[in-house]
Order: C-alpha cells, then structure tokens, then sequence
C-alpha cells in the first residue's frame, strides 16, 4: 500500500508493507481525509524526545522504534473496506469516523495508529482500527469535517473534567484547533463569558467564530490583566450572572505557561492542561500551594465526548470549513508539516490520500 513515512527527519511516499491481519472485533477501513495532529508534528520535531517522554510516562498507546519508519497521522475519516470477526454494527462501504486506535494482535497491547512501526496511521491508503473506537458518519457530513470530531473534542473531554459550570468564566489559551475546541465546548456548557489568547491574526479570528466573548493578543493586552480589571468593574458579580471562577485551558503547549498562569491567576482558580510540551518544566509548586491553584491534566469522568462533537459538526453549529486552512494528497504531506511549524497561514491542514476527500 502507499503511505508517507517519516524516518530520519524526512518525510517519504513510498510502497510500505502491508498492515495486520484483522483481528476478532477490528475494521480495515480505506482513508478519505486525515487531519496534521500537533503530536505528529512534535515527532516530526524530535522524534527521540517524543519516544524518551512517552517511555518516562509509561504509555504504551504511543511507543514506537524511532529509529524505523513510521506513517503517522490518526484524525481519519474514511470508507470500512473489511470487517473482523465478531464485528456487527459496521458493513462494508460505511462511511465512518473515530478514535485512532488498535489493539496489537501480536501482543493484545493497544497502540495509538501511527505511533506504531506495524499498525501505520492515516497517511497512506489504509489503516486498521478496533471497533469500539469507531462512530459512523451522519448522513451529509463530509468526511474532511467528520476528520475534525477527533481534535475538536479533546475540548469537550477537557471540558467536562473541568467541572466548568454556567457561573464560572473561561480563558482559552492558545487557538489551534484543540483550543477551537475548548470554545466551542465552553460556550456550549454556557460559561459566564469565554475570553480567548491567542497571538496569530488568522486563528484570533477563529476564535471569534468559534464563539469566543472576547479575543486578545497577548502581546497586546495580557488577558489575566483584562479579567483582573473585568472583576474590578462588577463583570463577575452573581446578579451579572458569574460569581464563579476563572478556569485556565492551556492549549497553546508552550514552555514557561504553567509557570507564568500559576503566579498569575487569581487565587482559587483552576488549570486544566490539554496541550502540554514535551521539554522540561519548571514550577514553584508552593506558588501554586499559596495562591490555592489546582491544576488537572485530564483526570475526572467524561461522556459522550466524541459522539457530541460529531453531532454538532452535523448540525453546522461549528464552522468546519473555517477550521480546514488547508489540503494536500500525500505528496503534500512534507510540506503541510513545514507551513505548520509556521502556524500563521495554518489551523489544520487535511491529507486526502486520494487526492480528494470523495463524498
């Protein structure tokens, strides 16, 4: 089959081995639309770091030898070309979206597609994943905005484990399409007001359309100093509707960002972390200690993330076409990960394997 593989920081469309038998409760399916995940440009980035860190944390989902190809990629959308054995809610020729993820049949360890040197991800003509993770395609829904259900609701996991409710404001930093997200997740749950930080023009622009209350440039206005003053003017007074708190959703993955939100919050806010970066950080936990500020990484219960997400993208109420900046087939693939490091221009860019997403 014909995928991309990166190895030794190059991207390669070459004939690549052929994946896995099915296993009992597994789809084979042929990829229409995959979105650039910021994962798969922090391999692309140092893919030793990224093993090193994977390996530090015990995470079996993603570990992989790299220092063999890999086909990255696992926001797909696509078309079942085979069913497993004891698979029943799928045929083939379904149009389907999903949850990027495949119990290895050589060792029953489930792996993250792409972050696997056997089971390729979705920059090539095929992947296979189990069934459980897998969500058919509502009726009108184009394969490319049904690719954008697996980023988009990272938000709305981290939303619900937030615990945000309809008295308490949300600051969204950074507005990649994880960030994108959180809004529409925010608004969603009916925050009090949802300010947005976000330093590129073209995604403050998303932000806005994704619902956002309020949009800065943080190197314009500091957005802790715009709620400070916000506070200070009555906004979040109960008869104004608020009275609760400020929950910081760190989407941008920057260094230094968790430092700088836990001298600066007010006290008694919260920090719910859904990008994080891959190098060393560096905090004053007695900071975080004194000012009462708690921090989750995504511990706590969800539901339905990924079926709610899906539903809105099928509804309209998110501005799919806005989201996708960009499209390549699979010879594009190197240079859509090159104008990402560059994020201005960019959100997500889709890889079409067949050159078009085929609805």
């Amino acid at each position: 089959m014909r995928a991309v593989q990166f190895h030794d920081g190059e991207f390669t469309l070459a004939d690549v081995p052929e994946l896995p038998p099915l296993g009992a409760g597994q789809l084979r399916i042929d990829v229409m639309a995959c979105g650039i995940c910021g994962s798969d440009l922090s391999v692309s980035k140092d893919p030793c770091r990224f093993v090193d860190v994977i390996d530090a944390a015990r995470y079996p989902l993603a570990t992989f030898d790299h220092e063999r190809p890999v086909v990255l990629g696992h926001e797909y959308a696509g078309v079942v070309a085979e069913i497993g054995p004891g698979v029943a809610d799928f045929a083939v020729g379904d149009r389907v979206a999903g949850l990027g993820i495949v119990t290895d049949t050589s060792t029953g360890i489930p792996k993250i597609i792409g972050y696997s040197n056997t089971y390729h991800g979705g920059f090539g003509d095929q992947i296979v994943v189990d069934a459980v993770w897998v969500r058919h395609v509502p009726a009108g829904l184009s394969f490319e905005h049904a690719a954008l259900a697996e980023p988009l609701h990272v938000g709305e996991l981290h939303m619900q484990r937030s615990g945000l409710t309809v008295a308490d404001s949300a600051l969204v930093i950074g507005c990649g399409t994880i960030g994108l997200g959180a809004i529409v997740a925010a608004k969603a749950r009916g925050a009090h007001t949802v300010i947005a930080s976000e330093p590129s023009p073209k995604r403050r622009e998303l932000a806005v359309k994704m619902g956002a209350d309020i949009v800065v440039d943080p190197a314009v206005d500091d957005p802790i100093e715009l709620w400070n003053r916000m506070v200070a003017d009555g906004h979040n007074e109960e008869s104004a509707g608020g009275g609760g708190i400020l929950i910081a959703y760190e989407c941008s993955g920057r260094k230094g960002m968790l430092d700088m939100l836990l001298r600066n919050l007010p006290y008694d806010s919260r920090i719910q972390v859904l990008a994080a970066p891959f190098a060393d950080e560096t905090i004053i936990p007695v900071i975080g200690q004194l000012r009462r500020i708690a921090i989750n990484f995504g511990h706590g219960p969800t539901e339905r993330g990924y079926e709610i997400v899906l539903e809105r993208l099928a509804r309209g109420e998110i501005d799919a076409d806005a989201i996708i900046t960009g499209r390549v087939d699979l010879d594009g693939v190197a240079d859509a990960f090159a104008a990402l490091r560059a994020p201005d221009d960019h959100v997500k860019i889709m890889v079409l394997p067949r050159g078009s997403a085929q609805d």
